[in-house]
């Protein structure tokens, strides 16, 4: 629903539930207000619904668009419409985030950092506010503000005592890893041990795969390793489209590899991980079928001892 579409919705409720009390022709249908408290609440469920739903959607096409297809650029069209057209200030600072993302995974992070802070963050649920202080952060890291950077890292550190017990460690796993990043000088080991723990496993979308070799060839420019570097910058390069990190990978790259040796078989990724799967599972009904055996053997011996 857009704001036009809001607001005439709104003022048609609001006209004919006024008119309606003052002229009292709802008497002619109905015996008391009770009726007419529901007539309000059927009306304010599908506003509720007319506004809510488009957000999951969204949500979900914003998120295959960057994760799944790398369409930074459509990303970042689709959520500046969406933000245009915001029925509520409350949407439209929810979208001002998304946009604000978009505009980082377009390598815009001056221009991200700017947009974020303009975020009216009362009006955002408190976990977004952590999602808008750690774009922020990671905009800044790769411009090198590391005034900006600290500071957005220490509005999530003190965010998190505000936090639910559901929500802290969402919020740990930034102050995790942001302070790795910005302890990578002095704490290589830590750093390495952060981007494998955040980003090192394989969870189906290539943005992550991305990001794991992006990081990495940080840790190993910092030991002198190129090769290594180029190897993790040539797969960024050959899988990352238009994304920010495939286009600072391009401007840090050796050419000690083919780039071409790097492309992603998302297919044969997929393939690979089933067959997993299925051998685990094998595995558990395997040893399902032991442990049985084994307490049948056992109930026999002891009906034997019984008799």
């Amino acid at each position: 629903m857009k704001r036009k579409e809001y607001i005439i919705t709104l003022v048609v409720v609001l006209v004919l539930g006024v008119a309606l009390a003052v002229t009292n022709a709802i008497w002619n249908y109905i015996e008391n207000w009770l009726y007419l408290i529901i007539i309000y609440m059927v009306a304010y469920m599908y506003i509720r619904y007319r506004l809510s739903s488009p957000l999951q959607m969204f949500s979900t096409k914003f998120n295959m668009l960057v994760d799944y297809d790398l369409e930074i650029e459509a990303a970042e069209e689709f959520a500046q419409n969406a933000y245009d057209n915001a029925p509520t200030k409350n949407i439209r600072a929810l979208y001002a985030m998304y946009l604000g993302m978009a505009k980082y995974y377009n390598g815009k992070y001056e221009e991200a950092i700017k947009h974020m802070h303009m975020i009216e963050l009362k009006r955002l649920n408190p976990v977004y506010h952590i999602l808008v202080f750690a774009f922020s952060a990671y905009a800044a890291y790769e411009i090198e503000d590391h005034e900006e950077f600290t500071f957005n890292l220490e509005r999530i550190k003190n965010s998190e005592p505000r936090m639910t017990p559901r929500y802290k460690p969402f919020v740990n796993s930034y102050i995790h890893l942001l302070t790795a990043m910005q302890n990578v000088d002095t704490d290589l080991d830590g750093y390495k041990e952060a981007i494998e723990a955040h980003f090192g496993k394989h969870d189906g979308y290539i943005s992550t795969k991305l990001i794991y070799s992006y990081r990495m060839a940080l840790y190993y420019n910092k030991i002198g390793d190129t090769l290594e570097e180029d190897k993790c910058l040539a797969f960024v390069i050959a899988n990352g489209k238009k994304h920010h990190m495939a286009e600072r990978a391009r401007e840090k790259f050796h050419n000690q590899v083919n780039i071409e040796d790097y492309v992603y078989d998302y297919e044969a990724e997929q393939a690979k991980l089933q067959e997993s799967k299925l051998l685990e599972t094998e595995a558990e009904t395997e040893n399902l079928e032991e442990v049985e055996v084994v307490q049948d053997e056992e109930n026999t011996i002891e009906e034997e001892k019984e008799e």
